[in-house]
C-alpha cells in the first residue's frame, strides 16, 4: 500500500529524503486510525536510536569476511519473536544454542562464524493469505506482536499501531539484555554500566559478534548481532537516521535489515528503503525468482559491488534448489557481486499436518542444505551461510531426526507464534552437518 508522493531517489547510504513513499509496498497492515498511526509514528521518531553506525559498521565488516570466505555467517532465531518480558526471556536460549552451533562450526572448518540472530525486532510477519478460517469463522491473519495478537478472536486481530511502541521498547530491553551478556562475556566482575546507546556491544567485548579462538586453539562464542525482517514501513522510516560523523544514512533499529521473498520487487518500497542505506542488508530469493529480476535487486542495493554489503538467502524448497539455484549463482558472480550466499533450509519446506500443525521434516532441511552447498562448491562460489528459525528450547516444532517422530507428536511442545522451529537436538545435528560440507569443500 503507498506510503506518500515518491521523493527523487538517492544513491546507497546518503541521507536524503526517503524516497520509497509512494512505492509500491505489499503486506503493509490496514491500520484502522490514521491518526492513531501517525501519533505513535512521531513518538518513535523522537526515540533514540536502538544500534548505533559504528556498530553496524562492525557487522558490515564481518560479512565482508564472510563473502571473501573467511568467515562463515549464522543467523537465526523466532519466526515472529514474543514481546515484552517473554522476548527477554527467550533470548536466554537463543543466544545459547546459536553459540553451541557457532563453535560447533568453527571447531570443524577453523575459521570464524559471525553469529547474528532473528532477535530485538523480528515482530511483524508477512503471510501468504490476508485472513485465516478457523470452523465457521474467518479473520484477519496474525501479522506479528507489532500488529496485532495471535488469539483468534475479533478484537485481537484489528491492527494496532500503539504495538509498534511495544516493539520498541522490547528491542530495547533485548539489546540491554545482550550489552548485560557481552559485559559478562569480558569477565568483568562488576555489574555492567547501563547501556548508553553509542556502541558498546562492540566496545565492552573485542571481536564481537563472530567467534573467536582461543589460546587452546579451540573456537568461542562473543554474542550476536540483531537483525529482523524490514517489513514494516511504518516503524523502519522512523530509525532511518543520519551518522553525524559521516553524513550516511543507517536504518538503526538493527544491525542486518532483510526483505523477505514476498516483498523483494525491484521496484517496491522495501528495496528502494534498504538501497537508500548503509547497513549491510539481505534478501530472500524464492523459487520464482528470475534471473533478471535478481540482477536488478543486485544492481538496486550493491552498485559498487562492495563485499559484505549484500547476502542472498536462497530458501527455494529441498525440490526445487537444484534446478533454481545454479543459473541464479552463475548470473550473480557473472555480473561480479561479492555477495553472501546462504541457504534457508526451511521457509520453502513448510506444511501443514494432518492435526492442523505447520511443520517441517528435517529429512527437507538436509536435503536443501546438502544441495545448496553442493551447488555453490561447483559454481566456485563459498557457501558462506545458514538462516533458521530455531526456538533455544526443545520444542516438538519439526518432524524426524531429534523431533517427534510423528505428526501426533507435534502436539506435545508446540509452542511458536508462527512457523515452527528447530529444537536444541535438531540444531545440533544441523550445525554438524553443516560444518563437515563446509569444511569436505
Amino acid at each position: 500500500m503507498p506510503l506518500t508522493a515518491p521523493a527523487p531517489v538517492a544513491g546507497p547510504g546518503t541521507a536524503a529524503p526517503p524516497h520509497w513513499r509512494g512505492l509500491p509496498a505489499a503486506q503493509q497492515p490496514p491500520w484502522p486510525d490514521p491518526a492513531a498511526l501517525a501519533a505513535v509514528q512521531e513518538e518513535l521518531a523522537r526515540l533514540p536510536a536502538l544500534t548505533h553506525p559504528a556498530d553496524v559498521r562492525q557487522a558490515g565488516i564481518a560479512l565482508a569476511d564472510v563473502s571473501a570466505a573467511g568467515a562463515f555467517l549464522l543467523q537465526a532465531g523466532d519466526c515472529a519473536e514474543p514481546t515484552g518480558a517473554e522476548g527477554v526471556a527467550a533470548l536466554q536460549g537463543k543466544h545459547r544454542i546459536l553459540g553451541d552451533m557457532a563453535e560447533i562450526i568453527s571447531d570443524r572448518i577453523q575459521r570464524p562464524t559471525v553469529t547474528v540472530g532473528r532477535i530485538a525486532g523480528q515482530y511483524a510477519k508477512p503471510r501468504s493469505r490476508p485472513e485465516e478460517t478457523v470452523g465457521d469463522r474467518t479473520l484477519p491473519v496474525f501479522r506479528g506482536p507489532a500488529v496485532n495478537a495471535p488469539a483468534f478472536d475479533p478484537a485481537a486481530r484489528v491492527p494496532d499501531p500503539r504495538r509498534m511502541l511495544d516493539a520498541y521498547r522490547s528491542a530495547r530491553a533485548v539489546l540491554d539484555e545482550l550489552h548485560v551478556m557481552a559485559h559478562r562475556s569480558a569477565g568483568a566482575g562488576a555489574a555492567p554500566p547501563a547501556r548508553s546507546f553509542d556502541g558498546t556491544l562492540r566496545a565492552v567485548l573485542p571481536g564481537y559478534g563472530r567467534t573467536r579462538r582461543t589460546e587452546r586453539g579451540t573456537w568461542r562464542r562473543t554474542g550476536l548481532w540483531t537483525s529482523h525482517e524490514a517489513l514494516l514501513l511504518d516503524f523502519e522510516e522512523a530509525f532511518v537516521r543520519p551518522d553525524p560523523l559521516t553524513g550516511e544514512a543507517y536504518l538503526l533499529s538493527t544491525h542486518l535489515p532483510w526483505v523477505g521473498d514476498r516483498t523483494r520487487r525491484p521496484d517496491g518500497a522495501h528495496i528502494a528503503l534498504l538501497a537508500h542505506i548503509a547497513n549491510p542488508v539481505a534478501v530472500k530469493v524464492g523459487p520464482d525468482t528470475r534471473r533478471s529480476d535478481l540482477l536488478r535487486l543486485c544492481a538496486a542495493l550493491d552498485p559498487h559491488r562492495r563485499p559484505g554489503r549484500l547476502t542472498l538467502i536462497a530458501r527455494m524448497g529441498a525440490r526445487a534448489v537444484d534446478e533454481v539455484l545454479p543459473p541464479l549463482v552463475k548470473a550473480v558472480a557473472g555480473a561480479g557481486h561479492p555477495v553472501v550466499w546462504a541457504s534457508d533450509p526451511m521457509h520453502g519446506n513448510t506444511f501443514t499436518a494432518a492435526t492442523g500443525h505447520k511443520t517441517r521434516h528435517m529429512d527437507d532441511i538436509l536435503a536443501e542444505t546438502t544441495a545448496f552447498f553442493r551447488i555453490l562448491h561447483r559454481a566456485g562460489q563459498w557457501p558462506g551461510g545458514l538462516h533458521l528459525e530455531v526456538a533455544g528450547d526443545r520444542v516438538t516444532e519439526c518432524l524426524g531426526a531429534g523431533g517427534p517422530g510423528s505428526e501426533l507428536g507435534l502436539r506435545r511442545a508446540y509452542r511458536t507464534l508462527c512457523d515452527p522451529r528447530l529444537n536444541d537436538d535438531q540444531a545440533h545435528l544441523l550445525a554438524r552437518t553443516v560444518a563437515d560440507l563446509a569444511a569436505r569443500g
